[in-house]
């Protein structure tokens, strides 16, 4: 970690506040700014370029330290200027033309420079300096390790002062090729020790002249374009009036104490307050400071100040804020790097123990993450073949899931353990139905009689009403809840009976299979889709057989190639089961179907969590596929998309542009589900830790 230097961090801390100033578009002060204060900035990054590591560890450094704030910088300028839009218009006509827009010049980097042909690229503001300050340092770097490398930056900067003249290319190459003189001069001066010493007075003063004269004459520099209406003079004097700053700063540092810490803290975060600049400067308005201005008969150059302090203000709040987050992110992504470290070693870890057994397998909660979103999918006006696909195995993956972590034969236990992770999530959705149905009331139809109504489908936990029960409604998809408790729960005490008639086992999931395919096909819909759930033994009875026999630990020939084929197979054939209407095209084939299906899906899982990325998220939406499934089921319900959503957006919308809307305000919702949940556990934990 480089050394900082106080009176560097005072000059970044003038220079900055000289930016912000020359973005108020006053000529005076303009005139003045426009000599130095991006040439400082330059002057100072070479100063600090070091050439103890490898070059390619280099690039990837200086990546890090300006490319990521650029990349995030870009985003919330997409964000804020779409929402500062709609906000404005009260519209979201423009939205897709704001992000388009937006997003174009992002990707091209011009500071000032825009194009109209072969389309709009609009520039992209004041950080175009984090492009041009990274090529400008990866190429001082280069070539500082040869003899004669001063002439490859000088014959680079030429050639971009030159080129940028008939064509300006993207990512402000061209401003970081002549930007590269003032960083190898930085780097000079710190080979020298040029600040090191005391400044001779024949120095200050010619550099004092030379930077008056420019001040006067000249201020035409512009690296932001290269242009340099002056030529090599406006490079000399931006080098002297930079010179001079530092020296000044010299002498701040030494002589006061209040003034130096204000430079020195605004100097350490002149990276933070660039960024914040560039979406304030785009999505906030200050016409309101100009109109009490005017109205208080106030001179341009104190208007101009108010706004400057309000700014500086702004970015103090800003810095602190992005401070604190900036720390909580840190803790947050210690606490996963620990938590993903001992899942690594678990999994290393060849001896499968009982503590082990009891922690979540992350793959698997991938796997209902797929399965939960697939549903999501699965229920929007999707194309028959995509249909046919989900339908293959959402619903049986994740009755093998359940299967799979039946841990013992303990009937009590599990009836318990069931009631509380599925019956008590089931009578929440249910109550709330109840509540949001009574709410909006129904023509001809008491209140009392409405509540009563849902209660009643509660109680029935019908998939769809059936031709004998005729009086209870469906719960719609939460039917399943009540279909998995029951499976899991017969499957259980028929295991339990296997342990002293062993024949029971094999034959007695047949056979309840079978008689839940009857009545399901040719006696009626049962409450709480008992017969699917006798069904629905053989895929939790399969999924408890893969924990018994150590399936996953094999090869990917029998968990991924063989069911691939299967699944595919009868894919072609264009049928799938599908449990809540009891549609079985072609009876065993299809539970065949369903389990090959989830299979695939689970080593698919497998492969994806050796990304940390993609295993954070699909896991997470696993482990919550519960709350999603509530979500899911009372929007199904209740929410008209169409009036509240869809209908603003100014697009058409298709199927999987309503997927992913419909996703992530399902997912949002469920992150402050989670996020309260956890809240309510710290504070009901807190006074147990102050003991």
């Amino acid at each position: 970690m480089k050394e900082r230097v106080r009176y560097f961090d005072i000059a970044k801390g003038v220079a900055i506040f000289c930016i912000i100033a020359g973005h108020m578009r006053n000529t005076i002060i303009n005139n003045f700014v426009f000599t130095f204060h991006v040439p400082i900035f330059f002057l100072i990054s070479g100063y600090f370029l070091k050439s103890n590591r490898p070059f390619k560890e280099f690039v990837t450094k200086k990546y890090n330290q300006l490319i990521r704030p650029y990349i995030i910088t870009c985003i919330c300028v997409i964000v804020g200027v779409s929402l500062s839009n709609i906000i404005r218009t009260h519209s979201l006509e423009h939205l897709v033309q704001d992000v388009k827009t937006w997003f174009i010049a992002s990707l091209y980097g011009s500071g000032t420079i825009e194009y109209s042909s072969p389309f709009y690229m609009k520039q992209i503001g004041a950080i175009w300096f984090l492009l041009a300050s990274f090529t400008a340092v990866v190429i001082v770097r280069y070539f500082i390790e040869y003899k004669h490398g001063w002439l490859g930056v000088v014959v680079l900067a030429y050639v971009g002062y030159k080129t940028g003249q008939m064509v300006w290319l993207p990512l402000s190459i061209q401003a970081g090729m002549t930007a590269a003189v003032f960083v190898y001069l930085g780097w000079l001066s710190n080979k020298y020790k040029l600040f090191e010493h005391p400044a001779p007075h024949m120095w200050i003063s010619g550099a004092a002249i030379i930077w008056l004269f420019g001040i006067l004459f000249c201020g035409k520099l512009y690296v932001v374009r290269n242009h340099f209406e002056n030529g090599l003079f406006d490079i000399v004097v931006a080098v002297a009036g930079s010179y001079l700053v530092i020296v000044i700063c010299q002498i701040i540092d030494k002589q006061t104490k209040y003034l130096a810490n204000l430079l020195e803290f605004y100097g350490k975060n002149t990276l933070t307050i660039l960024c914040m600049h560039e979406v304030e400067i785009l999505t906030i308005s200050w016409k309101w400071v100009w109109q009490i201005g005017e109205k208080l008969q106030l001179q341009t150059y104190q208007v101009i100040w108010i706004i400057l302090i309000l700014k500086m203000l702004l970015f103090t709040v800003g810095i602190y804020i992005i401070q604190f987050l900036k720390k909580v992110y840190t803790r947050i992504k210690g606490k996963i790097q620990k938590k993903y470290e001992l899942c690594e070693k678990r999994k290393s870890t060849a001896v499968i123990t009982s503590s082990m057994s009891e922690s979540r397998i992350e793959y698997w909660d991938m796997a209902k993450g797929i399965a939960i979103m697939a549903m999501i999918l699965g229920h929007i006006q999707i194309p028959g073949y995509l249909r046919i696909i989900i339908f293959s195995f959402h619903m049986p993956l994740f009755m093998i899931v359940n299967g799979y972590f039946i841990k013992n034969y303990n009937v009590k236990r599990t009836l318990m353990r069931s009631m509380r992770t599925l019956l008590v999530p089931y009578a929440i959705v249910c109550l709330l139905s109840a509540g949001i149905y009574t709410y909006i009331g129904s023509e001809g139809i008491s209140t009392r009689e409405m509540f009563l109504q849902k209660i009643k489908a509660m109680v029935g936990g019908m998939s769809k009403i059936s031709t004998r029960f005729l009086t209870f409604d469906s719960v719609w998809v939460v039917w399943f809840v009540c279909c998995l408790f029951l499976a899991r729960n017969i499957y259980v005490m028929l295991m339990k009976l296997s342990e002293r008639y062993r024949i029971i086992c094999p034959w007695g999931i047949l056979s309840l299979a079978f008689l839940g395919y009857l009545m399901g096909k040719y006696y009626a819909f049962m409450p709480w889709s008992l017969d699917v759930a006798l069904i629905a033994l053989i895929f939790v009875g399969v999924g408890n057989w893969m924990k018994k026999v150590a399936f996953w630990e094999k090869s990917y020939c029998y968990t991924l190639v063989i069911p691939a084929v299967i699944w595919i197979y009868f894919l072609r054939m264009g049928i799938s089961i599908e449990l809540a209407i009891r549609s079985y095209p072609l009876g065993i084939f299809s539970i065949i179907e369903a389990i090959a299906g989830s299979m695939v899906i689970i080593s698919i899982a497998k492969l994806l969590n050796k990304s940390k990325i993609i295993t954070i998220i699909l896991s997470w939406i696993g482990r919550n596929s519960m709350i999603i499934l509530g979500i899911h089921c009372l929007e199904l319900m209740y929410f008209n998309w169409e009036k509240y959503i869809f209908g603003y957006m100014p697009f058409t919308m298709n199927w999987f542009r309503v997927f992913i809307i419909k996703s992530i305000c399902i997912l949002s919702l469920t992150g402050v589900i989670v996020l309260v949940k956890k809240m309510k556990n710290f504070c009901i934990t807190l006074p147990a830790d102050r003991n």
